[in-house]
């Protein structure tokens, strides 16, 4: 942990800290799915080379625009879909409490 960079956001918690654990609480976690995003839209072609064949405009598009073209063409087909979710990781730093001048 002490490797690590600045987080987007650290909230000491606890009764020395002043913030007390109450404002914290019915969090929910978002996976943001991004079906065509830069990781994702650049897998489509060599995943699924019929489709995106099938939805290059004229042998001109991208992977992220070929997949684009996909989920628009049928949005339905993406009614159900599922993930395996392999793990979540929650890092904690320890409470360090400041030295006393």
């Amino acid at each position: 942990p002490l490797s690590w960079g600045t987080p987007y956001a650290f909230f000491a918690i606890g009764e020395e800290t002043g913030c007390s654990a109450d404002h914290f609480k019915n969090m929910r976690i978002v996976f943001n799915l991004a079906f065509c995003g830069t990781v994702s839209g650049n897998r489509f072609a060599r995943e699924c080379p019929a489709l995106a064949k099938k939805f290059n405009k004229e042998g001109i598009n991208g992977p992220v625009q070929t997949c684009n073209a996909y989920v628009e063409s049928d949005p339905e087909a993406l009614d159900e879909a599922y993930w395996k979710i392999r793990g979540v990781f929650v890092y904690e730093r320890e409470l360090r409490k400041p030295k006393k001048i």
